[in-house]
C-alpha cells in the first residue's frame, strides 16, 4: 500500500477492531458498504475525504488539521490520554471541575477577559492530562485562591497570576515524556502575549 492515507486507514482499522466492530457493523453505522470498508482497510482503494470522515465519525473519532509544530504535544496528549485514562484521580477530576465551575461563575459576574479565557482554555486540557502529586498540590492551592475571592472581587493581577500558573501546569503536563521527564520545548501550546 503506497497511498498517502495509509496511516489513517490503519488507525481506523485499529479503532474498529478495538471497539470489536465487524466491517458489517461499521458499514451500518457509516453508511458505506462493507466491501468499500474492506477495500479501504486492505489498501486496494484510496478513500475519498468524505469516506474517511464518515468512517471516523462512525467510530467516534474526528479528523482534524493541526499545525505541524504542535504535533509532538498533540501526540503526547493523545498517548497519555489513551494509555493512562485511569491514572487521572477522582480528586484531579473534581478539582478541575471545581475550577471550571468557578471560572464560569466569575466570568458571568465580571465578563470574560483574556485571563479568564486563558484559564478556561488551560483547564480543558487538564481534564485529560495526568498530573504529578506536586502539580495536584498546585491545582489545590489555585482552587483555594479562587474560592477566597468568591465573596468579593478578584484583583486583575491575581487573575493574571492564576491563569499563568495554570498555563504553566498545563504545558508541563502536555510536554511530559512517558517516563515523567519534561523536555524543554521550542514552543508552547499557545503563543499569546502575557500582557494581552
Amino acid at each position: 500500500m503506497a497511498y498517502k492515507t495509509q496511516h489513517l486507514t490503519q488507525q481506523l482499522r485499529a479503532a474498529r477492531e478495538a471497539q470489536r466492530l465487524s466491517q458489517r457493523e461499521l458499514s451500518a453505522r457509516s453508511g458505506l458498504t462493507q466491501s468499500h470498508i474492506s477495500q479501504i482497510e486492505r489498501g486496494t482503494m484510496e478513500p475519498g475525504l468524505g469516506s474517511l470522515v464518515d468512517v471516523a465519525r462512525a467510530l467516534d473519532l474526528e479528523i482534524v488539521l493541526a499545525p505541524k509544530k504542535l504535533m509532538p504535544a498533540i501526540r503526547n496528549i493523545l498517548d497519555s490520554n489513551s494509555a493512562s485514562i485511569d491514572v487521572l484521580t477522582s480528586g484531579q477530576r473534581k478539582l478541575v471541575a471545581r475550577l471550571e465551575r468557578w471560572t464560569s461563575e466569575f466570568s458571568q459576574e465580571i465578563g470574560t477577559n483574556s485571563y479568564t479565557f486563558a484559564l478556561k482554555d488551560s483547564l480543558v486540557l487538564l481534564r485529560h492530562l495526568p498530573l504529578t502529586l506536586d502539580e495536584l498540590d498546585i491545582l489545590k492551592r489555585t482552587a483555594e485562591r479562587l474560592e477566597h475571592y468568591q465573596a468579593g472581587k478578584m484583583p486583575r493581577q491575581e487573575m493574571r497570576e492564576i491563569a499563568q500558573e495554570i498555563r504553566r501546569l498545563r504545558n508541563a503536563a502536555a510536554h511530559r515524556d512517558r517516563d515523567g521527564a519534561v523536555p524543554r520545548s521550542a514552543y508552547a501550546l499557545d503563543e499569546e502575549d502575557d500582557d494581552a
